[in-house]
């Protein structure tokens, strides 16, 4: 769903992913580290798969004063 931009991830958010994806595979985090691109594309709103609910960004979607 858009709006989407393309961006560099912010030290934080690139640490827990990096970490995640070392326990996930049970790998060395820098093994991980070295096959997440520095810029990803990031969406401002996700819809949960079978008709479940719709996530926002807050960062990329502004709110609206009802929603």
């Amino acid at each position: 769903m858009a709006p989407s931009q393309v961006g560099t991830l912010n030290k934080a958010i690139r640490k827990v992913l990096t970490n995640g994806l070392a326990i996930w595979f049970g790998v060395f985090p820098r093994v991980t580290r070295k096959y997440l691109p520095e810029d990803v594309e990031q969406w401002g709103k996700v819809c949960h798969l079978e008709g479940g609910d719709i996530m926002h960004a807050y960062k990329i979607v502004s709110k609206s004063m009802d929603g």
